[in-house]
């Protein structure tokens, strides 16, 4: 019976190299299941904290917003409405009291004293 225990051997010899080879891949398998789901939670890390100074900013714009909206619901719920709409237009849109006189500094650019300079010695 030398023979059926050689064929025993060598079945269990290739029942052994199946399972050894199947354990290598399923080990393979989990590492780089494992790889791949640290790669993602670090992805996912990185994302959440772009979204987080994202979401810092949009509270930030908040904040300034409603303190703009603020200052104007004061300066219109007010009793200088007329007074700060006078501002505006004055300084905003150039308008003028009726028989306002304005008067603009005009800067001086060096092609116009060139010019009055020649003016004057003619």
């Amino acid at each position: 019976m030398p023979v059926v225990n050689n064929a025993s051997e060598v079945i269990n010899k290739r029942k052994n190299k199946r399972a050894s080879f199947a354990s290598r891949i399923g080990m393979i398998a989990l590492i780089a299941f494992i790889v791949y789901a640290v790669i993602v939670i670090i992805q996912t890390e990185v994302e959440m904290n772009e979204q987080q100074a994202v979401l810092e900013d949009l509270k930030e714009q908040i904040t300034a917003a409603t303190q703009e909206n603020d200052e104007y619901e004061r300066i219109l719920g007010g009793e200088d409405e007329n007074a700060y709409m006078e501002m505006i237009a004055i300084e905003q849109y150039g308008y003028a009291y009726p028989n306002e006189k304005r008067f603009y500094i005009k800067e001086s650019t060096s092609s116009d004293v060139i010019s009055s300079s020649e003016e004057s010695d003619e």
